[in-house]
């Protein structure tokens, strides 16, 4: 699946920004702390309007209307997932409260990768990870693209093909 950014603004965090990241294709976003990665992914979702130029998915322009179609064609894992401490509820989750933060979020992130979508939305956790954990997350997302999805992932570590923000 292939996503276009095209002169893409978003109120004063992000001005002007147009990539291209091509089917089958890994892409990562670094910035700062408040550089506007998490809004741009909710952007590409179609959660929130973007107020200058397009998105395009395989072509298609990104639309309030449109948004619902093509998510059903991604994965997405989130920055903060917050639930309670007796939640249980996500179907092949090892039990949710027995585990640490990174645990969680390595779940989350195996689950999406092995959906097998089309297109596959990474944002970072908020906690910092070890490094074991993050050369695992590393070892997810491209084992994601050698499965044929395209990888947009919030991530530092990963320097080919990356947003600055």
């Amino acid at each position: 699946m292939m996503l276009e950014l095209h002169n893409v603004t978003i109120g004063q965090l992000i001005k002007s920004l147009s990539y291209t990241v091509k089917d089958g294709m890994l892409a990562t976003i670094s910035g700062s702390e408040v550089s506007g990665k998490t809004t741009l992914l909710r952007a590409i979702m179609g959660f929130i309007p973007i107020d200058g130029g397009h998105i395009s998915i395989d072509g298609e322009l990104l639309t309030p209307q449109s948004a619902p179609y093509f998510r059903r064609s991604m994965a997405y894992v989130p920055q903060h997932l917050l639930l309670p401490d007796d939640f249980d509820g996500i179907e092949g989750l090892e039990r949710w409260p027995d585990l640490t933060a990174e645990e969680r979020y390595l779940q989350l992130l195996g689950k999406a990768v092995n959906a097998h979508k089309p297109l596959l939305i990474v944002d970072a956790p908020s906690q910092v990870l070890s490094d074991t954990t993050a050369e695992m997350v590393d070892n997810l997302l491209r084992d994601a693209v050698q499965h044929g999805s395209t990888v947009l992932a919030v991530n530092s570590r990963i320097l080919q093909n990356q947003i600055i923000l």
